[in-house]
């Protein structure tokens, strides 16, 4: 989450690396960290002492960040709704890209799973 921390508020605009790079970056770093927040989060309002349970909701958590970063990468409604919530919740101006090549960071996904489960074997029951 650091890197993601100063990719977005260091290196993006400081024309120290291409834009472009600074958004594979974010992308990335996000996919990868975001179903891992999530299903912790999820853990403290319902936990669970089974990891096979914390897997199905990192698992159910990196589908459904596929999906979303999937729309907003591909589809301009959703682009535009995704940033005026962005918007509103950070009440300050958000935007997104549009751009189809982003979708290679959704490998992370796929990283963040087997991460997860390559802990879940080494330290839970179930």
């Amino acid at each position: 989450m650091v890197l993601v921390a100063l990719n977005d508020h260091v290196l993006k605009g400081a024309g120290l690396m291409p834009g472009w790079l600074t958004g594979k970056l974010s992308d990335f770093a996000g996919l990868y960290f975001a179903p891992l927040l999530v299903a912790e989060l999820w853990m403290l309002v319902r936990p669970s002492p089974l990891a096979s349970v914390t897997m199905r909701r990192v698992v159910w958590a990196a589908l459904g960040f596929g999906v979303l970063f999937s729309a907003i990468k591909t589809f301009p409604p959703a682009d535009r709704l995704y940033e005026a919530v962005l918007t509103a919740l950070l009440r300050r101006p958000a935007s997104n890209t549009v751009d189809p090549t982003d979708l290679v960071a959704l490998v992370m996904l796929g990283v963040a799973v087997w991460d997860a489960r390559r802990l879940m074997q080494r330290g839970r029951p179930g």
